[in-house]
């Protein structure tokens, strides 16, 4: 998800454990990491949009949930930054939906007006009124995901079906929510408490909601659970620069001791890959400076995708699957580019009429980030 790219600005001062130097806004690999992340869940439900058998060695579908995993744990390394630099609870909503709405109604616009309008078997007037395309609106309110549309893509292998990744951004909302809350309440003001919020939901996932052991999938609870862990190395971000690279070694026998010895994925996935994925946010490199001047598409590409997908599959049904894909992730990318220029980055640019903090936050044992 999803949500985030202003905040790298915090990213890092004084990485000298970690073999870095000091990662900022315009260097730094976040961006990168979301724009791949992006293109992975394109690739993951290619297969499926397609009706395309995966290779048996490829379990494409984890790919997809590595990639949303991808996305809550930036989202809650750098949206948990924010708030310690400027904790109003009325500034920071409106940060927040000024970083999902306008994306999400370039989404539902396009979903409706351009390919739903192209896509449908039914008349332009029943699709328009049809209960189905009135509720698709509702995604606008983001507290409740509609996926799909009346009519559309009939010979598709998954018909019907308009914009499957619109379901986690109720979710990308609720841990929004979630991080204000223990906020307002003056957790975040001492980096135990916070720590303690944070490690409390991620023990109460890995002991309560983890397929390891229900042997059941909880999106609703792992994906937050992994936003949880951004969280908590944004609280303990000095450590972590210092000593990012002590902390995956250390991890990686453990994690890799779950994984191959006892069989839990979940959990031995939980440990590892948030850690590893700040640590590679953090780095910095021209080619990061360059990617972020561009801006970041990668909102778009998630929200815009799917459609683009189900559009590239209607029109070329007997194009090759590698041709179809590669046709996908470019279309796919201009969209996102176009969304972020046109739309979320002066959208964005809004974010100076709520100000800054007079002061950033005081956090008992941190280093301020300002």
């Amino acid at each position: 998800m999803a949500a985030q790219q202003r905040d790298s600005a915090v990213a890092a001062q004084g990485m000298t454990g970690m073999g870095m130097q000091a990662s900022s806004e315009h260097q730094n690999a976040f961006n990168a990491l979301r724009i791949g992340a992006a293109s992975a869940v394109i690739f993951s439900h290619h297969f499926h949009i397609t009706g395309t058998r995966p290779p048996a060695w490829l379990h494409s579908d984890m790919v997809g949930g590595v990639a949303v995993m991808t996305f809550f744990t930036i989202s809650g390394y750098l949206v948990t930054l924010s708030w310690l630099r400027d904790p109003r609870l009325l500034a920071f909503v409106a940060k927040r939906l000024l970083r999902l709405w306008p994306g999400m109604l370039v989404a539902v616009v396009a979903d409706v007006l351009l390919f739903g309008s192209t896509f449908t078997a039914l008349p332009l007037r029943e699709f328009w009124t049809h209960p189905a395309t009135l509720e698709h609106w509702r995604n606008l309110l983001l507290v409740e995901a509609y996926v799909n549309l009346p009519g559309v893509f009939p010979a598709n292998p998954l018909a019907g079906l308009m914009n499957g990744p619109l379901w986690t951004i109720p979710m990308e909302l609720m841990c929004y929510a979630g991080l204000a809350a223990i906020g307002v309440l003056g957790m975040l003001r001492w980096r135990v408490l916070g720590c303690i919020a944070a490690l409390g939901y991620i023990a109460y996932f890995l002991t309560m909601r983890n397929a390891d052991l229900t042997g059941t999938m909880y999106h609703w609870f792992e994906y937050p659970a992994y936003f949880a862990f951004g969280g908590l190395i944004a609280l303990l971000r000095d450590v972590f620069l210092l000593h990012g690279r002590v902390v995956l070694l250390a991890l990686l026998p453990l994690a890799a001791g779950l994984f191959f010895g006892l069989k839990l994925e979940h959990s031995a996935g939980l440990l590892l890959l948030p850690p590893l994925l700040i640590y590679l946010g953090l780095h910095e490199a021209p080619v990061f400076a360059r990617l972020h001047r561009a801006g970041d598409p990668s909102y778009g590409i998630y929200i815009l995708g799917c459609p683009i997908q189900q559009s590239v599959q209607a029109i070329c049904p007997q194009l090759p699957f590698a041709a179809s894909l590669l046709l996908a992730l470019l279309l796919a990318l201009v969209a996102g580019y176009a969304s972020w220029h046109a739309v979320e980055a002066p959208a964005l640019r809004l974010k100076r009429l709520w100000g800054q903090a007079s002061r950033p936050a005081k956090v008992t044992g941190w280093v301020n980030a300002s």
